[in-house]
């Protein structure tokens, strides 16, 4: 199942920022998060309503979102430096 991607404006502004190279890598991540989310996350929080954020790190960066499977959706919270 191919989930709808909703990406919040401050991620989004932070994508568009990139360099050519790790925006590309970015989106690659994306997509691929789009075709089966739970199978990219490589940590997971508790936001503050309890919503499960599951986050992978790419190159230097990091992705957080959340799986909203009653709407069909992945809504991306976060993309921003990584604390490695």
């Amino acid at each position: 199942m191919n989930y709808r991607l909703f990406i919040l404006d401050e991620a989004m502004e932070f994508l568009i920022g990139m360099k050519k190279r790790d925006r590309h890598l970015v989106r690659e991540k994306l997509e691929q998060i789009r075709s089966y989310p739970s199978y990219h996350a490589e940590y997971e929080r508790r936001d503050a309503v309890g919503r499960r954020i599951s986050g992978c790190i790419v190159g230097r960066h990091a992705v957080e979102y959340w799986e909203d499977a009653a709407d069909g959706d992945v809504k991306v919270t976060y993309i921003g430096m990584a604390d490695c």
